[in-house]
């Protein structure tokens, strides 16, 4: 029977230990938790709880602590979480099932980002072996050797720790803080620029973002090493060549990224909603329409899916729209309808598209279920006064 070892690094986490640490005690072996540096009785709660808490002197090293941790386990195979992640019920039930294997595989888990949505595959599960360590300050990432089975489970790590927008700020200044500190040492590492381009971006310094993103496309051997970056890389390329207003180099990129992996679909979902903006409607339903048929194929977003598809459906539907493909913007929407009842600009869409064909009752019917989903929608209100006064 192979055990399983739970490893926790956690700082002030007294508040979150019932909701992330507590629940899962009956479907491991082990816990072990790593306080570095708590003010707030958190290794004293984690020991009443049945974990084995050690103390590490933090050094702005997410990968030292958590090595740490494992140096601490004695199970066959461990699990990495933080305080401020929790595993639902359902699916910690199958933590112990899913070891029962040879030691030969790093099993992925899906990270659900809360309230924001957003989602990554992440490893956390594997074998726990001296050669299998994490390495980065910040981001840290699992490195093992090659060959090893890569796993997708169906566990699911929700992550809250996000959900406050002064410590999410917080979060974002120290990880900069020691990701520039690392970039120092490893000038020429492809993942720290990587991780420092999309730090630029959401801060919404384009310039910052496309200086550190030019240097990763430059790596050596960058897809060889890691094609998931390498691609969303190439995307962001393409992004923020239109956010700094180059439009024919965005629209080229984009286009090489769709021809050069036709499957990646969160390439076709930015093609199209950039062929949107820029009126190029039939390119914009004909991406919009391959995204929705093919799902994002990326193993991390910073929107749910779901934002993602309902985008999707209802743009197209516009697109089509305006294009008088009536038929198709129906269709389109008819799916919205089924997926987001009680999105409300679903039914403001479907309102306009009854409108531009004609068919007032239906028109009347869906801004009523549009009103009363959000009953002061401004355009709801317009198109319906308008229609009151034909």
């Amino acid at each position: 029977m192979q055990t399983l070892s739970l490893c926790m690094i956690v700082k002030n986490e007294a508040r979150n230990l019932a909701r992330s640490l507590e629940p899962l005690l009956p479907y491991v072996d082990e816990a072990v938790v790593v306080d570095t540096g708590s003010i707030d009785g958190t290794p004293e709660l984690a020991a009443q709880m049945g974990a084995r808490v050690s103390q590490f002197t933090w050094t702005n090293d997410f990968a030292a602590a958590r090595n740490f941790s494992l140096d601490q386990a004695a199970g066959d195979w461990v699990l990495w979480l933080d305080g401020d992640n929790r595993i639902p019920e359902a699916d910690a039930a199958l933590l112990k099932s899913l070891v029962q294997r040879p030691e030969d595989a790093i099993l992925w888990a899906t990270e659900m980002v809360e309230p924001d949505g957003g989602r990554l595959l992440q490893k956390r599960f594997f074998p726990r072996r001296p050669e299998i360590r994490f390495r980065y300050r910040v981001h840290e990432q699992l490195s093992h050797p090659p060959g090893l089975a890569q796993v997708i489970t169906p566990v699911r790590i929700y992550h809250w720790g996000y959900e406050d927008r002064s410590l999410r700020q917080a979060k974002a200044r120290r990880n900069l803080a020691i990701l520039l500190a690392e970039l120092k040492e490893r000038p020429d590492d492809f993942y720290l620029r990587y991780h420092l381009t999309r730090h630029h971006f959401f801060a919404g310094e384009m310039q910052e973002a496309w200086g550190q993103l030019q240097e990763v496309l430059a790596a050596p051997g960058l897809k060889a090493q890691n094609p998931e970056i390498a691609r969303h890389a190439r995307l962001l390329d393409a992004i923020l060549r239109d956010r700094l207003q180059d439009l024919t180099g965005a629209l080229q990129k984009f286009g090489e990224l769709v021809e050069q992996d036709p499957d990646y679909g969160l390439a076709w979902y930015h093609l199209g909603l950039f062929c949107f903006r820029h009126n190029d409607l039939e390119t914009a339903a004909l991406a919009l329409g391959r995204f929705l048929e093919l799902g994002c194929g990326h193993f991390f977003l910073d929107q749910p899916e779901e934002k993602l598809t309902l985008t999707a459906l209802l743009t197209r539907a516009q697109a089509l729209r305006r294009l008088s493909r009536h038929e198709e913007a129906a269709a389109a929407l008819y799916e919205a309808q089924r997926l987001f009842p009680r999105q409300p600009g679903v039914w403001l869409e479907t309102a306009v598209l009854a409108r531009a064909c004609a068919d007032f009752g239906n028109a009347r019917r869906a801004l009523d279920a549009c009103l009363a989903l959000r009953p002061r929608f401004r355009q709801a209100q317009a198109l319906l006064a308008e229609m009151e006064g034909l």
